[in-house]
């Protein structure tokens, strides 16, 4: 977990504009325009992030491409996981899960060799820093119900 370095904004086509921090490491944080405070890294503040800049291209272009509706995999992006290591795992795992799949809690949990912590993976899925780019979109309740992911 490096320290945040850059800071941005992206206008992304049907989403509005969103704020992207990174570190030498990878992408930090994606946060949609209802959920910019608090989205500067982990432990971070408004305080601490460095100023505003352009968003590097080997963030904008993938993600504005993704959406703009061409089939891209934002889950190969690079990304710093700023969290615990139980929710870096899981966010790890939810990286695998591929492009048009859907996987419950309970594969999750038993991935990250955790076959009983269902409601723990989906705490971790909850608090996902960067989605779209984490997957945690992908991951459904049982019954195939969406629910406990960082988007809403």
């Amino acid at each position: 977990m490096a320290p945040v370095v850059g800071q941005g904004f992206l206008d992304a086509p049907g989403f509005g504009r969103l704020h992207l921090t990174w570190s030498k490491k990878g992408l930090v944080s994606l946060a949609f325009p209802e959920t910019f405070e608090g989205s500067y890294g982990q432990g971070a503040s408004k305080g601490d992030a460095p100023p505003e800049q352009k968003v590097p291209e080997i963030y904008a272009k993938p993600l504005l491409r993704y959406f703009g509706g061409e089939p891209v995999e934002p889950a190969k992006l690079p990304v710093d996981l700023q969290g615990t290591v139980f929710q870096r795992r899981v966010w790890e795992a939810l990286r695998h899960v591929p492009r048009g799949r859907v996987r419950s809690y309970a594969s999750i949990a038993t991935d990250v060799h955790a076959p009983r912590a269902m409601r723990a993976v989906g705490m971790a899925n909850s608090k996902n820093p960067i989605p779209i780019v984490v997957p945690c979109h992908r991951i459904v309740e049982q019954g195939n119900r969406l629910g406990g992911y960082s988007g809403g």
